[in-house]
């Protein structure tokens, strides 16, 4: 066998000479001479670090903000069917028989009454319920005068829906506007602007197909990504009971009610449906009887597409990691064909398989952990410069901008991150570190 060289033994990572411990000593004292001897590794071999860390510093960047941007885009869409209909909402619409019930033949027409309102509410999954009529008719104010949604509705419809006034503008209908058949109305964000424009609408009269009406209150600016008829902020609301003086209402357009609970909006709507069944006399299970559309359905929508999307942009951030990944795995096992010799000398000298392990396994985890802090740095600069991204806001008239996308460095994506770069920098040190650790130290020392 060839005996070292002298110039080998002096190039080696000096070796502790101290005596051995046992127990609890000397598994600090391992750890500390494995992390000293990593970052002498890593420090050896600045430019080749260096490049490695960018990889994985690109790779962070790429996950951070892919998955941010996916983030942002749920929330702006959530933002938008939320206020369509309000959390745990139904609304119900007349429909056409199906099927045959109590001697009645399929095809005949379902049309709703006000009075079902108190039927509903006594459901015990009701939390509250609305009737509602529909026109589109004329409204006037001074010599400005326009077509638009007029709905009637009672009290609970605004805490269903969200119709809120907004600051200093007035109230929403009350109690007593439904039982004296008041003439208020309650205008859309978007109506009050056309009619009024900057001039305060509050207290001022307007005209609905001919009669005068008091506005009471207007509505902030509502973002809705879906609505039924038409956007709430193109409406304007009266009472139900005062929609008579306009129209026919022996039938109502459409019941809206909320559940008690959004989480258990499916007991809700089949109670709805079977009392509603019985009192028309046509069968529960007819889907084509009554129809309903229910938030709690749309937002489940949404969700499974937004986090489809999510899925496929993690899948593409993960990939670009993963190559940096791979870079730093063949710099590893370089480095362990560069220091073969060094190796082979700290096994003759007593070092352990282990030690050697956790050596190479730390050395790949420091450039992996550099680098991703990197990446996370640069990240946060990134979303502080690029968001928000014009997304509907636009489109929906949103002045607030709720509906853009907001890019946020949130604790579960740097929780997903930190994950990620854990599994990364742990496989990529893993096979090199094994390699090292299973040299026949003979073999080693004589390598060449």
């Amino acid at each position: 066998m060839t005996p070292p060289d002298i110039a080998a033994l002096d190039s080696a990572l000096p070796v502790t000479s101290a005596p051995r411990v046992r127990g609890g000593a000397r598994t600090i004292q391992m750890c500390k001479e494995v992390v000293r001897e990593a970052a002498y590794g890593v420090s050896r071999n600045r430019l080749r670090a260096g490049l490695s860390m960018l990889g994985i510093s690109w790779g962070i960047v790429s996950v951070v903000m892919l998955l941010a941007y996916g983030n942002g885009f749920q929330d702006a869409l959530m933002v938008g069917f939320r206020n369509a209909f309000g959390e745990g909402v139904a609304v119900i619409w007349p429909g056409q028989t199906s099927m045959q019930a109590g001697g009645q033949r399929a095809g005949r027409r379902i049309r709703l009454k006000p009075e079902d309102v108190a039927l509903m509410s006594e459901l015990p999954m009701v939390k509250m319920a609305s009737p509602e009529y529909i026109n589109r008719l004329p409204m006037t104010y001074a010599d400005k005068s326009n077509t638009y949604a007029i709905r009637g509705v009672n009290v609970a419809y605004g805490a269903m829906r969200g119709e809120r006034p907004g600051n200093g503008q007035g109230r929403w209908l009350s109690d007593e506007d439904v039982a004296d058949r008041r003439r208020v109305v309650f205008l859309g964000y978007e109506v009050a602007r056309k009619l009024f424009g900057a001039q305060q609408a509050v207290g001022q009269t307007v005209r609905i197909a001919n009669r005068p009406f008091e506005v009471v209150g207007v509505m902030e600016d509502k973002v809705q990504m879906s609505s039924y008829f038409s956007p709430d902020k193109y409406c304007a609301f009266i009472p139900w009971t005062t929609m008579g003086e306009l129209q026919d209402t022996t039938y109502v357009a459409t019941l809206v009610f909320q559940t008690m609970n959004p989480m258990q909006q499916e007991k809700a709507l089949r109670q709805v449906r079977e009392v509603l069944a019985k009192k028309y006399r046509f069968q529960a299970a007819d889907e084509r009887a009554i129809n309903i559309n229910d938030s709690v359905e749309n937002m489940a929508t949404i969700n499974g597409i937004t986090n489809g999307l999510k899925v496929v942009l993690t899948f593409i951030g993960v990939l670009t990691l993963t190559i940096g990944g791979v870079g730093i795995m063949n710099i590893m096992f370089v480095s362990v064909t560069e220091r073969t010799r060094e190796i082979g000398i700290r096994k003759a000298l007593g070092a352990r398989r282990r030690e050697i392990l956790m050596q190479f396994l730390v050395e790949a985890f420091f450039i992996t952990f550099l680098g991703g802090a990197t990446g996370v740095a640069a990240s946060w600069v990134m979303v502080w410069m690029f968001s928000p991204r014009p997304f509907l806001a636009e489109l929906l008239d949103d002045m607030t901008r709720q509906t853009d996308i907001h890019l946020v460095l949130s604790l579960e994506l740097l929780g997903i991150c930190t994950a990620i770069l854990m599994v990364v920098g742990i496989i990529a040190g893993l096979l090199p570190a094994l390699r090292a650790s299973r040299m026949d130290p003979i073999e080693a020392l004589r390598y060449e």
